[in-house]
Parts: C-alpha cells; structure tokens; sequence
C-alpha cells in the first residue's frame, strides 16, 4: 500500500473538491436568488431532466476499467478504448431521447434541454476520462481539471449574471466549460496513452460492468428523482421551493465520495487479500464520515430558519421546513456510503444495486402515494425514510455475508459532540448564521477530540502537517 500515494490522491482531492463545491454552493445561491422561485423551478426541472436520461449512458464499464485497472495496468488501453467509445454512441442515443420525450415541459424548460442535454454527454465523457486518472491512482490529475471546469463554469455565469440575462443564458456557460475541459484532457492524454478499441470484448465488458452501471443509475436517478417526480405535478415556484432546499444539502453530498475515491484501489486489494485490514480501514473511515455528516446536518436543522433567509435574501422562506427535513439526507447518506463501499469492494455490487433499485421504487411510491396529503413535504420525507431503509439494508447484508462490522461503538462521541454543538447554535440563533455555525462547530471539534483517542489522533497528525509548513 503506497500510504503516500494515497495521503496525495486524498489531499489534492480533498483541497479541489472543497473548493470546487465552495464555488458551486456561492454560485448556485447567486443564481437562485437571482432567478426567484418560478424561473429557478424551471432551471432545477431541466437540470434534472437532462441529468436524469444521461445517467443511462453509463453502463458500469468505467468503474470495471477502475476495478480491473487498479489490478492489473496492461489492460487499461482496451478497457479505456471500449470505454470512451461505448460511451460516446449511449451519450448521442440519450440526447435523443431528451429531445423526444420533453414535450411535457414550457417552452423555457425545452430551450435549456437542448443546451445542456448537449452539456452533460460532453460531461459524461469527462466522467470516463477521470475514472481511468483513478485506475492509475493519479486522482489529484483528475481533481484538477475537475476543479478548472468549475471555476470556469463560475466566470462564465458571473457575465451572465452581470449582464442580466436570461435563464437559458446560463446554460451556455456549462456547455461551453465542459467543452474546454474535454478538449483540453484530449491534450493531456495524448501522451499517456493510447485507447484501443476491441469490439469482441465489449460484450463482455458490458455484462460485467452492469452491476457497476446499475447501482450508479439508481443512485443518480434516486438524487434528481424527487425534483423530477414534483415537476410533473408541481408548479414551477413549488419545484424551486423544494429545490431551493434539497440542492444545499446535495452540494455536500460529495464528501463521503471524496473520502472514499482515493482509498477504492486499496480496498478493491484489500477486499481479495485481507479483510481484516479492509474492515479496520472501513470502520475508521465509517467513524470519519459519520462525525462530517451528523454534524453537518445537526447545523442546518437549528439554523434552518437564519441560514435560508440570510442565503436567499428573504426569498424563499417557505424553504425553511422543507431544509429541517431533507437535511438529515446529509447523514445518513454520510453513514450509508461507507457501508456500500464495503459490498462493492468485496464482489457484492450486485447487492448493494438491488437495494438502490428498491430504494428508488419505495422512493416513488411515497411521493406519489403521499402527494394528496404532504404536498411538496411527500418528497422530503420520502427522501429520509429512504435513506434510512438504505443504510439499514446493508448494515443487514454486510453482518450476514461479509464481516461483522462494528458500527455503534463509533457514534457516541459524535452523538454527544453534536448535541454539545446543537444547544450552542441555537443559544446563538439571533446572531449573523455563520457565526452561530462557526462557533458551534469549534464547539462540536473540541468536543469531539477531548472524548476520541481516534480523533485526538487526526488532530495531531493536522497540527504537526501545519507546524511542519
């Protein structure tokens, strides 16, 4: 295990994605106030539209290429060949298909499809390319230009803002920094390697990277889903109430991903060689996790009032409940994610892809089925009650076919800790909401380090790093 490869992979990806998800948290909060509930419903409806089809251009081969590739590099220019071509016709198939099936939607809604329908197949193939810097363990390569596209999706919406156009403005500047982006890595790999395309092993390929490709469009769909499901049924200024909500929780979603992309060659080895080590890297990154994730939605449940005024410039205040709910998401997805890296990494992907099926099915039947009685609330608490049917799912399947994974014994700290936090933040309630959430999450991280040896140690191996410098 090269641990200094792995501290690179996870520092450059760490460091890109908090500052690539800090530009997209103060963008996307720009532009929501900037469009006001009606126009912002009719963006968050073409987003998810267009994000829903284009998940289906994955397959799963790209993660098979990282899964294989982490194994065994000589095989990388064939399944990065294949990749990168069977990816391309799926892209151009589900463009179509946006096309043919957006009648439904107003004419706004139809204008931005066909912009950013082009937008995520540009996207979808960057996606591969990343993957494939994730198989040959150079993540903090990948973490770049994910990063540069970004910052220039944020100076080309900045003009956009400025110069007070439109909503279908803004989706140019995604469309045009994704182009430059996958021009630019076709520069960048040209060097490096040479994709092979074989056409006799696609089929193969395809058949393995099903479970890889299934579980990934569960989980894209079961994210966009509820914004989808209420668009068919919901007005345009009630999608953006909720959207308003649910996306400053999605904006954190990437840390349990980041935490966990840098550590999956190691655990796909260690998965075949030695459990006993993948279990202990599991539980430690579970506790990790869990601290991030309890703690962060324990802040936006008290000062879900403060944080959505201030945010929002008083815009969408009928936001608040909605953000009391959807923000345990946060959490749980933070508790779950972990544990569905154990059945990926140990050959159980198809497991952990027919809970995400079930998931999604027991996700649509509540919104539609409590629609008539919750209104828009049906897809915030059906986006909870999923989650914990999830994390309870493989908490299951994990004690009964892989190890007995010890997971309660890593919360009490964290549970106590943030309670500690949680009577802060609201005795600071009335003051400006970042410093209520400053000052309550040095509470929480003082706590938490004076009653975890784990902690304790994170703590001290950070102070020396800084001292060092």
């Amino acid at each position: 295990m090269d641990t200094r490869l792995i501290a690179k992979n996870a520092t450059a990806l760490g460091v890109s994605s908090l500052l690539a998800k800090s530009i997209a948290a103060v963008l996307g909060i720009f532009v929501t106030r900037y469009l006001g509930p009606g126009p912002f419903g009719d963006y968050s409806t073409a987003y998810a539209y267009v994000g829903t089809i284009i998940i289906f251009a994955e397959l799963g081969i790209s993660q098979l290429m990282v899964q294989e590739g982490s194994k065994n590099a000589k095989v990388l220019p064939q399944y990065f060949g294949n990749t990168l071509f069977v990816k391309t016709l799926l892209c151009a198939l589900c463009y179509l298909v946006m096309l043919l099936f957006m009648f439904p939607y107003n004419a706004t809604v139809k204008a931005m499809v066909i912009v950013v329908g082009v937008a995520v197949c540009f996207n979808a193939i960057n996606q591969s390319i990343y993957n494939y810097y994730q198989a040959v363990q150079k993540i903090y390569v990948a973490a770049f230009y994910q990063f540069l596209t970004t910052l220039l999706i944020a100076i080309f919406t900045i003009f956009v803002l400025v110069a007070g156009l439109g909503v279908v403005s803004i989706t140019f500047t995604h469309l045009l920094a994704y182009v430059i982006t996958t021009v630019l890595l076709y520069l960048a790999l040209r060097k490096e390697i040479k994709p092979r395309v074989e056409l006799p092993t696609m089929p193969n390929m395809v058949i393995h990277g099903l479970p890889f490709g299934i579980h990934r469009i569960f989980y894209n769909v079961f994210t966009q889903f509820s914004i989808l499901a209420l668009s068919w049924s919901a007005t345009s200024e009630e999608v953006g109430i909720f959207s308003a909500a649910y996306k400053l929780i999605l904006i954190l979603v990437f840390i349990p991903s980041m935490m966990t992309s840098a550590l999956y060659p190691v655990l796909y080895q260690l998965g075949d060689s030695d459990r006993n080590q993948h279990q202990g890297v599991i539980e430690k990154v579970f506790k990790a996790l869990s601290a991030v994730g309890i703690a962060g939605s324990t802040l936006f449940f008290v000062l879900a009032g403060p944080l959505t005024e201030w945010l929002y410039d008083g815009k969408f205040n009928a936001s608040i409940p909605i953000l009391m709910i959807v923000c345990w998401f946060l959490a749980l997805e933070c508790m779950s994610f972990s544990l569905g890296d154990i059945l990926t990494t140990t050959g159980r992907q198809m497991q952990r892809t027919i809970v995400q099926g079930l998931s999604l099915a027991l996700l649509a039947g509540l919104i539609f089925g409590l629609k008539p009685w919750l209104g828009l609330y049906s897809a915030a608490y059906g986006i909870i009650i999923v989650e914990i049917f999830i994390f309870l799912a493989y908490y299951v399947l994990i004690r009964k076919n892989v190890y007995k994974i010890r997971l309660w014994r890593q919360l009490p700290s964290t549970i106590i800790s943030a309670l500690c936090m949680a009577g802060v933040a609201w005795l600071l309630i009335d003051l400006h909401p970042l410093l209520s959430a400053s000052v309550a999450g040095v509470v929480f991280c003082l706590v938490i380090v004076a009653i975890d040896k784990d902690f304790r140690k994170i703590s001290a191996y950070v102070v020396r790093r800084v001292l060092r410098r």
